[in-house]
């Protein structure tokens, strides 16, 4: 049998090569029922390397994993109405993975091991894999976060000692599992974005399903907050009074629990978002809450980074 050249070469030449073949940009996704990845510009991601050999495989698809990021849909995953013919990824060496369309089906007789409990199965499924160290769970629309997150971080609270952060609003970070998790509702990450950025920032490419109607339920918050000296009853505690000013303040910077506050907020401002949702446009559903009598309350999405600037000078 004729031996490789190449795999006569270096152990370490050969990983030094598997990295540079095997190493993408941006994220690579599996769509349904496909059985290559594809990265962000939907192109095949060249991955035939790993198929020349077992020997290579095996060298190879540590590398791969380690390297890479990878995004699957939660249907490709959940085994209640389908199973799809190629596996989502490699249990035994994933490591970065986002899992999109997060919806667990609760309506079924009997749920797959990712439904069960309402979707936690998806976390202790997440648990098992022996090299994950992040995952990030998308949630397919308001009404799925609203039902299934509180949830989720209720029981993670009571079987662990976890504590949430959050660097954006829209995301929920949740540590203390052994791996990060982060929980992401990326409709409301990006209309927040596009609110506290400008519109100028946006591109067809990063539009994300209800974007704008979750804009136009934030601008109705904000409209109510600082014309009516108003809001919702679980978002008062999160305006607050500077020093220099006291009228109170939507605000995050600057505050030693920032990132726990931001992320005790999303989940707060979900709940909201989806109270509008359900009320087709309106307030009737909502509990309003003068801002304590004061006048004048400031809601901005910038998250009291002007405040911030102006105390520091």
């Amino acid at each position: 049998m004729t031996t490789s050249a190449f795999l006569e070469l270096p152990v370490e030449l050969r990983l030094r090569i598997y990295e540079v073949a095997l190493q993408f940009h941006g994220v690579l996704h599996r769509p349904l029922r496909a059985s290559a990845w594809r990265n962000f510009t939907r192109y095949l991601a060249n991955t035939s390397l790993l198929l020349t050999c077992r020997q290579v495989q095996e060298e190879a698809k540590g590398v791969f994993y380690e390297l890479n990021e990878f995004r699957v849909s939660y249907h490709h995953m959940c085994g209640c109405e389908a199973r799809f013919p190629f596996p989502a990824f490699d249990e035994q060496h994933i490591r970065k993975l986002e899992v999109c369309n997060f919806l667990p089906r609760v309506e079924e007789a009997e749920t797959c091991q990712f439904c069960s409990g309402s979707g936690f199965g998806l976390i202790a499924y997440a648990q098992k894999l022996p090299k994950i160290r992040t995952m990030k769970v998308a949630f397919e629309d308001i009404f799925s976060f609203t039902d299934f997150a509180p949830e989720l971080l209720r029981r993670l609270s009571e079987r662990y000692d976890i504590s949430l952060a959050s660097e954006e609003v829209g995301n929920v970070e949740v540590d203390g599992l052994g791996f990060r998790l982060e929980l992401q509702l990326p409709a409301l990450h990006r209309a927040w974005s596009l609110l506290r950025n400008g519109d100028e920032s946006a591109t067809s490419q990063e539009r994300q399903p209800g974007q704008s109607t979750m804009q136009r339920a934030l601008e109705y918050l904000q409209f109510e907050a600082n014309t009516y000296d108003r809001t919702a009853s679980c978002l008062a505690p999160f305006f607050i009074s500077s020093e220099s000013d006291a009228t109170p303040t939507l605000r995050f910077h600057g505050l030693a629990d920032q990132k726990k506050r931001r992320a005790d907020f999303t989940v707060a401002l979900a709940g909201v978002l989806n109270d509008i949702f359900a009320d087709d446009g309106g307030s009737g559903s909502i509990d309003w809450v003068d801002m304590e009598g004061m006048y004048g309350g400031r809601w901005r999405f910038d998250e009291g980074a002007t405040v911030e600037a102006e105390a520091a000078t």
